[in-house]
């Protein structure tokens, strides 16, 4: 395991804890020094980590319920379509999927 994974590895609990502890009410509301709502953030992040690592299929809508979970399956998904490729393109798919998760946290806020 390289740093890059375990950086994703443990920005995934970070954000698995931070997404099941918004109430609906903060759904609703921009984190600090956002400007979006943090559900339009999450739906955003969504989109693109589909695009980064699984061929930008679509994301359903399925509930706030599930939204930790819908970020933790696309992280991984793409986790392990980088292990599948060379190891320069599977790195380039990590650092991309790093930065998102980084980007969405912090929006989270």
């Amino acid at each position: 395991m390289n740093d890059t994974t375990a950086d994703l590895e443990t920005e995934v609990r970070r954000l698995r804890v931070r997404i099941i502890g918004l109430t609906p009410t903060q759904l609703t509301r921009p984190g600090e020094g956002a400007t979006v709502p943090r559900r339009q953030a999450i739906a955003e992040a969504l989109a693109e980590l589909s695009s980064i690592g699984s061929d930008g299929r679509a994301v359903p809508d399925i509930g706030d319920q599930s939204l930790a979970d819908q970020v933790v399956v696309l992280i991984e998904t793409g986790m392990r379509r980088a292990r599948a490729l060379e190891s320069a393109e599977g790195e380039r798919i990590l650092t991309r999927l790093l930065e998102a998760a980084v980007d969405l946290r912090r929006s989270l806020a």
